[in-house]
């Protein structure tokens, strides 16, 4: 099953532009926009490949001694400045960062330069031999409709980039005369440049084309009063997008299984994966504690896509924190797994349990002007307990443990009983990351992680660390962590209690949480980031 929403930094291009229908790329959806720094990169690269090989064939035909043009001299000059050009354009588009309409622009302006590069030397040529000569396929002509075909643009960009680029035959074959070449014959000057121009008009038949699907793929792919803006993660059972409510202009996530994903699986599989996702929509909708990711939406498209639309969170997971900045002092992992309690106490009270709570399902953001905010996230693996009456059922998790192996509880791995206590154990693996930086349990293999969670005893936080850890949370810690669940603390709420229990000189307050944002994140604290975070990358089986 996916898991909660997915964080996805873009490596090249920010597809987080206005999609309205202005500009070179208006009206294309965001994710054709966000391959187009690819699409260039190879591009030119290919291009590349064909100014080096002409320029080496005109190599071998000057030795040979052939008359075919690829051996003159200005074809050699301006093939090698064509293979330059094509090679830097593939090493900035390759690793630098600019929108998606920057790299549109800049593939229009590389196909006109390039298209200048390829048709200088064949003017050259036809004003030396002033001959009429057979029309033949034009370089340039092909030149305009790859970039017509691979780059995306709107329909009259193509067209006009198309023209421009057919443009430069005549321009070079002025710029030939002035150095007081010939002018050719009007015939032969008519077979080199109108099928560059006819080819730059046709291009708007397949680009229309493209638009109009585009646009219709785009709208097909709007869920109800949610327009999806970008695909924030994929994986084999489904998608994650940002999405914007038509209305409100508030931002969400959407989590979803399309019809195609459920087509390719059989049978058994289709009735647990619905069951699965089902079960994950209703049992976050039926929480309300503030600790707890907000469920907006539930539904099922006319193609039988499966959807719900939740909040759209800011920060950051707890796994990145700590690969970020460090171990944390323990009186902010205090404060912040106090929260993770408040969540599941709610959960637990209605007789769920989560079964995968870990660093990467516990997201730390601004909320308002509140900093510091614990949302747990991921209820795709809840069950009931046995004394549970949520109603909304066990779900039969398949052969053999579900959960995470670094942070599975020895109940889950040996399949014994189920219950509240298994998240507090969680809850405590969690804590021991905050503290330490590092898991309770290593190991060079799943197997041994796990088989040290069902037989060795994890060293206390406190000797793990440089940073100072009250030996009453060092007792809290080890309690959670202990093999039979019946040494455990008896509930969420329970532990919450001991949590605020552990003596601090200095605890964490609202002003320490905003002088850390302030310091670590100051784009979250002034609303510049222009994209919120969203959990680490995340759509698996």
């Amino acid at each position: 099953m996916m898991r909660e929403l997915a964080r996805v930094c873009p490596r090249m291009t920010d597809s987080s532009e206005p999609t309205g229908r202005a500009g070179i790329t208006g009206g294309l959806p965001a994710d054709m926009l966000r391959d187009v720094a690819r699409r260039l990169a190879l591009t030119s690269l290919a291009c590349a490949g064909g100014f080096a090989s002409v320029f080496a064939l005109g190599l071998v035909f000057r030795r040979l001694g052939w008359d075919l043009g690829f051996e003159d001299p200005t074809q050699l000059l301006f093939n090698g400045i064509g293979l330059v050009v094509s090679l830097a354009m593939f090493a900035f588009s390759w690793r630098t960062r600019l929108s998606s309409k920057q790299f549109v622009a800049l593939s229009i302006a590389y196909e006109i330069v390039g298209g200048f590069l390829i048709v200088y030397p064949d003017q050259v040529l036809l004003a030396q031999r002033a001959a009429s000569g057979v029309p033949g396929v034009s370089w340039l002509a092909v030149w305009i409709v790859v970039f017509s075909t691979l780059i995306p643009a709107r329909p009259v960009a193509t067209v006009v980039a198309g023209l421009v680029t057919a443009t430069m035959s005549p321009l070079a074959l002025w710029l030939v005369t002035l150095g007081g070449s010939p002018w050719p014959a009007a015939d032969a000057m008519a077979n080199s440049m109108i099928p560059n121009y006819v080819v730059a008009v046709f291009v708007a038949i397949p680009a229309v084309g493209r638009y109009r699907m585009s646009r219709a793929v785009a709208e097909a792919r709007d869920l109800g009063s949610y327009r999806l803006v970008e695909q924030l993660g994929s994986g084999g059972m489904g998608e994650v997008w940002r999405a914007e409510h038509r209305m409100l202009s508030r931002p969400a996530a959407i989590k979803l299984i399309g019809s195609e994903t459920l087509a390719r699986a059989n049978g058994v599989e289709v009735r647990e994966l619905i069951r699965r996702f089902e079960l994950e929509a209703r049992a976050t909708a039926s929480l309300n504690s503030p600790h707890t990711i907000a469920l907006y939406d539930f539904g099922v498209t006319d193609d039988g896509t499966l959807y719900y639309v939740m909040e759209l969170l800011g920060g950051l997971d707890l796994e990145k924190l700590v690969k970020r900045y460090g171990a944390q002092p323990a009186e902010r992992a205090v404060h912040l797994l106090g929260q993770v309690c408040d969540s599941l106490d709610e959960a637990h009270a209605f007789g769920m349990v989560h079964r995968d709570i870990k660093p990467a399902n516990v997201q730390v953001s601004r909320l308002g002007r509140r900093y510091d905010r614990v949302k747990v996230l991921d209820f795709g693996l809840v069950k009931q307990s046995r004394n549970g009456n949520s109603g909304t059922g066990e779900l039969t998790a398949g052969h053999g443990a579900r959960g995470t192996p670094a942070f599975i509880p020895p109940e889950m791995a040996s399949g014994g009983v189920i219950d509240a206590r298994t998240d507090l154990y969680g809850v405590g693996c969690v804590a021991y990351w905050l503290l330490t930086g590092q898991m309770v349990f290593e190991g060079r293999t799943h197997y041994e992680v796990i088989s040290h969670h069902l037989t060795t005893a994890p060293v206390p936080p406190s000797e793990r660390t440089e940073l100072p850890v009250p030996p009453e949370l060092d007792r809290v810690v080890l309690d959670c962590l202990a093999k039979d669940p019946a040494q455990r603390p008896a509930s969420a709420r329970e532990l919450a209690r001991r949590l605020a229990d552990v003596p601090f000189e200095r605890p964490w307050s609202a002003e320490s949480a905003e002088a850390w944002w302030r310091l670590h994140l100051p784009q979250d604290v002034l609303g510049e980031s222009g994209r919120a975070s969203v959990p680490p990358a995340a759509v698996s089986a």
